[in-house]
């Protein structure tokens, strides 16, 4: 049985762990990532936060959507129903005329989104590409769209956080002297003694997460987290003391930098939220 901790703290934000008198409902996995394969009886859990981090990892979670799911099998059971989201919020296939207002936001989205692809051919001699994402084997594309590493780190520490909040019911908040490392894996598959020895946590087939954590510590958590079969990230809660020695240890995620006035931007709120997110795009 894993060991109790210390006293639950309530009424700060999981991510910035500041007080909060007015605390929102954050989806621990982003709610418009849910497939429509997702069974009704699936849980969906959510964890405090404040309102201005929950307001900006929203938006976050809606730019990543669109240029996750532009390279993600639109057949996949695990991703069903995303595509047709993401065309809509697009202004793409929508069956009924939209408010004037509601057109322009999309059309500026779209222009947005369109201004950021690049030639395949061109993509292909960069550095970067995100295993898991893609055309599928034997389909091509003629389009690539930059996926900021930064934006994905954040998401993946934030659905830890939350993770290690509803856990049990643990309520845990990350703080010093632990922190989170994020990293992307090729597969879904786990080492071992870790795989046989972690606790599955199932939010339906869009996300299939993993948790381990050490006898000695059990505050020292690892996470695989996998969305949609398709990207496969991994986080580890450690003593920033350890951390440090992994920074040492492993490579950092290399990527393009996009020109300036193009490509996503990532809130210096969020930045800072998450010191372990790389600088580069």
């Amino acid at each position: 049985m894993e060991p109790s901790l210390p006293t639950k703290e309530q009424g700060r934000c999981i991510h910035c762990l500041n007080p909060t008198e007015s605390p929102e409902a954050d989806h621990v996995f982003p709610d418009s990532w849910y497939p429509d394969s997702t069974p009704t009886t699936i849980q969906r859990w959510t964890a405090p936060s404040c309102p201005d981090c929950n307001r900006k990892l929203g938006q976050l979670e809606k730019d990543l959507l669109i240029r996750l799911v532009l390279c993600t099998d639109p057949k996949s059971e695990a991703a069903a129903g995303l595509a047709t989201r993401v065309f809509r919020s697009l202004g793409l296939d929508v069956a009924n005329r939209l408010p004037e207002k509601e057109k322009t936001i999309r059309d500026k989205l779209r222009v947005k989104i369109s201004s950021e692809l690049m030639p395949c051919a061109e993509a292909a001699k960069l550095p970067g590409r995100i295993p898991g994402l893609g055309p599928p084997d034997g389909v091509s594309v003629q389009w690539a769209i930059p996926i900021p590493w930064a934006g994905l780190s954040i998401i993946a520490a934030k659905i830890a956080r939350g993770c290690e909040y509803k856990y049990k019911n643990r309520q845990r908040l990350v703080t010093p002297p632990y922190g989170i490392r994020t990293f992307v894996n090729e597969s879904a598959l786990l080492p071992e003694p870790f795989a046989s020895a972690s606790t599955i946590l199932d939010f339906g087939p869009g996300c299939k997460i993993r948790r381990v954590f050490t006898t000695e510590d059990p505050q020292v958590v690892l996470y695989w987290i996998s969305i949609w079969n398709a990207l496969h990230l991994h986080v580890r809660i450690d003593l920033e003391t350890e951390l440090l020695k992994v920074d040492q240890r492993v490579q950092k995620c290399e990527g393009i930098i996009p020109p300036k006035n193009r490509g996503m931007l990532i809130s210096p709120h969020l930045r800072n939220v998450n010191r372990q997110a790389p600088d580069r795009e």
